[in-house]
């Protein structure tokens, strides 16, 4: 790879639809084999496979087969863990290897190894957290700017931060997949993303930051979720909420996300860091590979799901209390 490839690691396979095309362009890596079907990467000596081509169809069953096939996975996929998550790491552990997800949640604010393994002696009760890095750095622009959301868009994408389609960002589609991962790592429940409820942000413009600044708030895409245990009940959403501009959540601009980890001995526990682009996905992902190299025989535990639980819905702005917004 390069000099910040993880020592122990060499890359040997590049599977690009366009592998011809990419390949003339990178002379430099002349060594590595390009091909357009990943048949030839199963096949191969290859020990560890990243997936990093977004959608469920066919990234689902390309980490299936290559899990199948005895190798470990690295994936920044947030919509097959979301789904197929529990699956595949059941896969996985049969197969004694590894697959390793902290792209899929975050970039490179490591919330996925904060909650498996920092907080793992806690009891996680509640998740406040801005999950998504592009809708952050809209709506951080029209804060700043004071423009409007089509404009902060042409930012978003002149910096590759946006789709040419944001839908999904704005709508809190892909931050109720990352918020359907968290509860499952934090509360042992499966979490269909659909049933979380979730506001856009697509409506927003400079008028109703200028009304929370009046308030001493600011506004941002808050994922929120809170797990009662005695009474087995969830209560989750996604959605604009106006924050305090004190938060840990209103410092966060840009591309950043944001979260606070609530335990019932810990507290409070706060996370920060970019959350979308290229550089941010490449540090999860080289970071879950260095976890790879470090141990390859390292076996992970399966998690142990449940679906005895109500899904509560009510409004986020339950879950999002000055003391817990105010970091």
């Amino acid at each position: 790879m390069g000099p910040d490839t993880p020592p122990g690691l060499t890359l040997t396979h590049i599977v690009d639809r366009r592998a011809a095309l990419k390949q003339a362009r990178h002379p430099e890596l002349s060594r590595v084999a390009w091909t357009a079907s990943i048949a030839d990467v199963l096949a191969s000596d290859a020990d560890v496979v990243v997936e990093a081509m977004g959608g469920v169809d066919p990234a689902a069953a390309w980490i299936e087969a290559a899990l199948a096939a005895g190798k470990s996975v690295v994936t920044a996929n947030k919509q097959v863990i979301a789904r197929e998550g529990a699956r595949l790491l059941r896969l996985a552990e049969r197969q004694g290897r590894q697959l390793r997800f902290e792209a899929a949640v975050g970039g490179a604010m490591p919330i996925v190894r904060a909650i498996a393994d920092g907080l793992a002696g806690d009891r996680i009760t509640k998740i406040v957290a801005i999950l998504n890095g592009t809708t952050n750095a809209v709506l951080s622009r029209i804060e700043s700017r004071g423009c409007s959301l089509d404009e902060a868009l042409t930012d978003a994408r002149a910096r590759g931060l946006a789709e040419a389609d944001p839908s999904a960002d704005l709508d809190g589609d892909d931050a109720c997949a990352k918020l359907a991962i968290l509860c499952a790592l934090a509360f042992g429940i499966r979490v269909d993303p659909s049933q979380i409820p979730a506001r856009s942000c697509a409506g927003l413009g400079a008028g109703q930051f200028a009304e929370a600044r009046r308030s001493g708030e600011t506004i941002r895409q808050i994922a929120a979720a809170e797990f009662d245990y005695a009474r087995a009940t969830l209560i989750a959403s996604v959605g604009p909420e106006r924050v305090p501009l004190s938060s840990i959540f209103a410092r966060a601009v840009g591309p950043e996300n944001a979260a606070i980890i609530t335990g019932e001995h810990a507290g409070d526990t706060g996370i920060f860091g970019v959350g979308a682009g290229g550089d941010a996905t490449s540090v999860a992902i080289l970071s879950d590979l260095a976890a790879i190299a470090r141990d390859r025989s390292a076996i992970l535990p399966a998690p142990h799901l449940t679906s005895n639980f109500t899904l509560q819905r009510q409004p986020s702005d339950l879950l999002l209390q000055p003391s817990e917004a105010v970091c």
